[in-house]
């Protein structure tokens, strides 16, 4: 009998996890594990620079005892996760940036929390898109607030959203977290908080003066009910409203971040200068990018999710200029269109534009761009016959693809070269173009053929598809050049200045001295001009015997030095030095012709400008 009993329980175990163990949650576990290895693979490929290494250095300092108040301009969440990190695992261009990574996986996988509005092929199609997305990977792997704020501010959205759609309180919870976290974060978060307030004026607005129901009521709903839920488990032992416990949560999730774990209240202080920072961001910043910088990286790395959020946009305007009923459910694509819009706008007007912004817009395009793949699905299934539109899509695809060579070929090509066809002697670039503008009337008679077959329908379902395939393509490219091919290549526009992969020879170099001498890698004695900035001093944070001097006046008394290149140093003649870059640079204005097709297909333009250049000083008879 206890053997009948003990399979029936087995039976009954295996049918419960085969119930959650749906398809769909495993495609959400393929994801997350595709956006783990895209974010933790060589996470530490790319040298830190000068921002990462000041935020990794107040929480290195911090955990070995030489501070007790991390510097103004600190990050709160970014110091306590460094400190947690490099306790746990080490101080490494990998573990200063596990907190980011990790950041950038539950970005990818907070969509599931919005299925009940983006459907579950639209959540799951969002996912998918934050997984690949260029500037969401490359803010995963540098240690920047963006990545945290956008995560935070998500959640904050999930949260709220869900609530004001079920009324379960978990949702509540979460956005509580999500706002104590993102307090602590980064400045970004007052974008998404602006948004939220503007937004829940103009809902008011609507009602108030318009006259409208356009989801004002659903709003004081979910506060009302908020207020006076008070329906907590005695074991929970918290009492009050739930719009008090959220309150609480929040509070105490911003407490232990901004105090990592109580160890450093002066967090509290850093965090609220977080919005005074904010606020000095829309001053002119001397030596910024320009207001179109933001616009471009939309452009450059995100055309597949601002294409088909573009669409669902559409798509959206179109069904509510076709029905102007009023409506009391919370409008959530309108929502997503605005955060979107006015994100943008502020970092336009900003007069720091630092490229982790985009995010703000990026995130919520995703989720449009979600939604628009679930009705696209919808759409193609009902109306077209999938082999017709693949097939159709397949040639477009092709006709693409060659005219992709052909770009690739003129932006190879030399000036001067000629070729003949039919007799005439053609410059090679003039014959790249035209074999491009043929591939381009091809596509449009394909367009044409398929119209007077099948009908418009056919067109759109085969155009849509083809599209979405190359932005595809072309958007896993500009991932793996950003993060991967070109990590640390100034001349990716979401990079334009990076710290030299050649800063780590200093100390391969340095420490095979020390190796010569003492016979460990670490006891060599260094002096250090303070002008080298944090990177260097992120990098020689093994060696503790430095001497840091403010500006190198007279020869060192140690065995080696290492300052800003300069003209005449007075670092005597008994010593012998080898120069390495230190930052580099790019800009692609004034880019044409040629030159800017060759950098948008092969990221490949003029060499980037050093900018600053440290000198490596031996002394002679020690190297």
């Amino acid at each position: 009998m206890e053997a009948m009993d003990w399979l029936v329980e087995s039976v009954e175990r295996e049918q419960a996890s085969a119930s959650w163990l749906t398809v769909e949650r495993l495609a959400y576990i393929g994801i997350g594990l595709l956006a783990v290895g895209l974010r933790f693979f060589q996470l530490g490929l790319r040298p830190l620079d000068a921002g990462e290494a000041t935020q990794a250095l107040a929480a290195l300092r911090f955990v070995r005892g030489a501070i007790d108040v991390a510097p103004p301009g600190t990050v709160p969440a970014l110091f306590t996760g460094n400190a947690l990190g490099f306790t746990l695992f080490g101080a490494s261009d990998f573990s200063v940036r596990w907190l980011p990574a990790l950041a950038g996986l539950a970005l990818v996988l907070l969509p599931y929390g919005l299925r009940h509005r983006l459907g579950r092929g639209g959540a799951l199609a969002a996912s998918l898109l934050l997984a690949f997305s260029p500037s969401a990977v490359y803010s995963s792997r540098t240690l920047d607030s963006a990545i945290l704020v956008a995560v935070c501010g998500l959640a904050l959205v999930v949260g709220l959203v869900g609530y004001l759609d079920t009324r379960a309180r978990g949702y509540l919870y979460l956005a509580g977290a999500a706002l104590g976290l993102g307090l602590a974060a980064g400045t970004g978060i007052y974008h998404l908080l602006l948004a939220l307030a503007l937004f829940g004026v103009v809902l008011y607005a609507g009602e108030r003066w318009l006259g409208r129901q356009i989801g004002w009521a659903a709003v004081v709903e979910a506060y009302r009910a908020a207020r006076s839920a008070e329906d907590v488990a005695e074991d929970e032992g918290l009492g009050g409203s739930l719009l008090v416990r959220a309150a609480v949560l929040a509070a105490a999730a911003f407490g232990l971040v901004a105090t990592t774990f109580v160890l450093h209240p002066a967090g509290i202080g850093l965090a609220a200068d977080l919005l005074g920072a904010w606020a000095q961001g829309f001053l002119p910043e001397a030596g910024g990018q320009p207001a179109v910088y933001p616009v471009l990286l939309l452009l450059r790395y995100e055309t597949l999710i601002l294409f088909l959020g573009l669409v669902e946009i559409g798509w959206w305007a179109a069904r509510r200029r076709a029905s102007r009923t009023s409506r009391t459910r919370f409008p959530f694509e309108a929502f997503l269109l605005f955060w979107a819009a006015l994100a943008l706008l502020l970092i336009v007007v900003a007069g720091h534009r630092p490229p982790g912004n985009i995010l703000l817009v990026v995130v919520p395009l995703a989720l449009l761009a979600g939604r628009a793949v679930e009705r696209l699905w919808s759409w193609i299934s009902q109306r077209v016959v999938w082999a017709e539109a693949g097939l159709a899509a397949a040639v477009a695809v092709g006709l693409a693809v060659f005219l992709y060579l052909q770009l690739a070929a003129y932006s190879q090509a030399s000036a001067a070269a000629t070729v003949s066809v039919v007799g005439m002697t053609l410059q090679s670039t003039a014959t790249y173009l035209l074999l491009g503008l043929v591939a381009l009337l091809l596509a449009i008679g394909l367009a044409a053929l398929a119209w007077i077959w099948r009908g418009p329908r056919l067109v759109v379902a085969a155009g849509s598809l083809a599209v979405v395939v190359i932005l595809g393509l072309f958007a896993f490219k500009a991932m793996w050049g950003l993060n991967f091919a070109h990590a640390a290549d100034p001349r990716e526009l979401m990079v334009l200045q990076t710290t030299a992969p050649e800063v780590r020879l200093i100390v391969d170099q340095l420490e095979e001295l020390s190796r010569n001498r003492d016979g460990d890698a670490h006891t060599l004695p260094v002096t250090v001009d303070t002008s080298t900035g944090p990177v260097v001093e992120w990098y020689l944070r093994g060696f503790e015997d430095q001497v840091a001097v403010e500006g190198l006046s007279a020869p060192p008394d140690t065995m080696a030095a290492i300052t800003l290149a300069m003209a005449d140093p007075p670092i005597g003649e008994s010593f012998r030095g080898q120069g390495f870059p230190l930052n580099k640079r790019w800009l692609p204005w004034g880019l044409w012709g040629q030159d800017l097709v060759r950098w948008l297909l092969f990221t490949e333009a003029s060499q980037p400008i050093v900018d600053h250049e440290v000198v490596l000083w031996v002394r002679s008879g020690d190297g």
